[in-house]
């Protein structure tokens, strides 16, 4: 019971903060407003952590040290998990299983934060939270490049089912495929958010 709660505890500590993490970086990637509260929070929780990799060089809105901190995070946190259940894959498969874990989560968020903004233009088209501008935002870039492929039929805008079809094709392809591939089962799985 003990064994199983601190499974508990140290899994969801660890996939809260490499969400957190993986959310610094989209954001600070869509260049989303520094300056809006939610955005300010994410920054002040993460800054501990990716302080340390902040000598990874930032190329435009690219930064390098918050997607390193985020597959490290990952990757000591399933490490420890499985260290406990008395065994650890090797490291090549470890670091592997945490990259594809890092981007498993940031096509989650971009998921949700494409479904929260379809949902808030339907309920509420004006609305001015800082949760629904940052949803924009976020979404906004990712819906772009289908935009240029879909043009808008008369008020109707094909483009966020383009991108729901994108994301389903590379959790499938290049997120979960390969992971199996490299011999994650379902059980270890569950010790990486992104792919469990």
């Amino acid at each position: 019971m003990e064994a199983n709660l601190i499974f508990y505890v140290l899994n969801t500590a660890v996939a809260v903060i490499v969400a957190l993490v993986c959310l610094r970086f989209l954001l600070q990637l869509a260049q989303a407003n520094f300056y809006n509260p939610i955005s300010q929070g994410v920054n002040r929780f993460t800054a501990p952590l990716t302080a340390v990799f902040s000598g990874f060089p930032t190329i435009g809105p690219f930064n390098i040290g918050i997607l390193v901190a985020a597959i490290v995070i990952q990757a000591v946190g399933a490490g420890l998990c499985l260290l406990l259940l008395g065994g650890i894959p090797g490291v090549a498969q470890l670091v592997i299983w945490s990259v594809l874990s890092v981007f498993g989560v940031m096509i989650n968020l971009v998921f949700y934060a494409l479904l929260g903004m379809i949902i808030l233009s339907w309920l509420a088209p004006n609305a001015s939270h800082p949760g629904a501008e940052l949803l924009y935002q976020l979404s906004e870039p990712f819906l772009a490049p289908f935009r240029k492929i879909v043009p808008n039929l008369g008020g109707l805008d094909l483009s966020p089912i383009l991108l729901f079809v994108a994301i389903n094709l590379l959790e499938a392809m290049v997120i979960r495929g390969p992971a199996r591939a490299m011999g994650l089962s379902q059980t270890i799985a569950q010790f990486f958010v992104g792919i469990g």
